[in-house]
């Protein structure tokens, strides 16, 4: 194999890393199976990660980036804050649809972590690597929400979690599509519409001449 750079080889790693999971699951993934997978000697695993450690985490952060990218990209198109809000979340339900076996690793990966001494803290950093990146997404929209955005991000995980882990189950597509919908109406219904307003509002008291403002009555 041609000589290629070390965060190159590192990438193809974790892709292959990936495909070996998806395939034949997170047991059977060894550092040997990865290697063949990519076309690599295993001397490259070792140039490339400090541990198998390492590898997994990278596995974690760029299954992560397959989804997130996708929503990064809605979100920052047109459209309202409601519309954008259900318009993310169906892009990443096309993509647990389109990609069953990768939302199935990263449950496996919680369960091996957490069953593998050592590796416990794999199964931490994946879900605060959710929840950030939640938080990015809900922070970008530019609205004030009803709750502290580290429990809206929470809620949502929470939420989008279970929703995928039960559609792995039982893939009922009408009732999970069911269930998705009431998720988004509901998320949207913790914006703070009223802040919007209320600054909204003050904006255009503030503009408003002297002269022209109505005092109140009194009683």
């Amino acid at each position: 194999m041609p000589r290629i750079a070390v965060d190159e080889r590192r990438e193809l790693l974790v892709e292959a890393a990936i495909r070996v999971m998806v395939r034949d699951g997170v047991a059977k993934a060894t550092t040997r199976s990865i290697v063949a997978e990519a076309g690599m000697a295993l001397a490259a695993f070792h140039y490339s990660f400090r541990s198998k450690q390492e590898l997994l985490e990278n596995v974690i952060e760029t299954i992560t980036a397959h989804t997130l990218d996708l929503a990064v990209e809605v979100l920052g198109g047109d459209g309202s804050a409601e519309d954008k809000v259900r318009s993310a979340l169906d892009t990443y339900w096309h993509h647990v649809i389109a990609n069953p076996g990768e939302h199935r690793v990263t449950y496996e990966l919680t369960q091996y972590a957490l069953r593998h001494p050592g590796l416990a803290t794999i199964a931490r950093r994946q879900y605060e690597a959710y929840i950030a990146a939640a938080s990015t997404l809900i922070e970008s929209l530019g609205v004030a929400w009803k709750a502290p955005t580290p429990v809206v991000a929470r809620y949502l995980i929470s939420v989008m979690d279970g929703m995928t882990l039960l559609w792995l189950n039982e893939g009922d597509d009408a009732s999970c599509r069911a269930a998705l919908d009431l998720a988004g109406d509901h998320l949207v219904s913790l914006i703070d519409a009223g802040a919007r307003n209320g600054a909204a509002g003050a904006g255009a008291k503030e503009a408003q001449p002297e002269g022209d403002r109505t005092l109140p009555s009194t009683l």
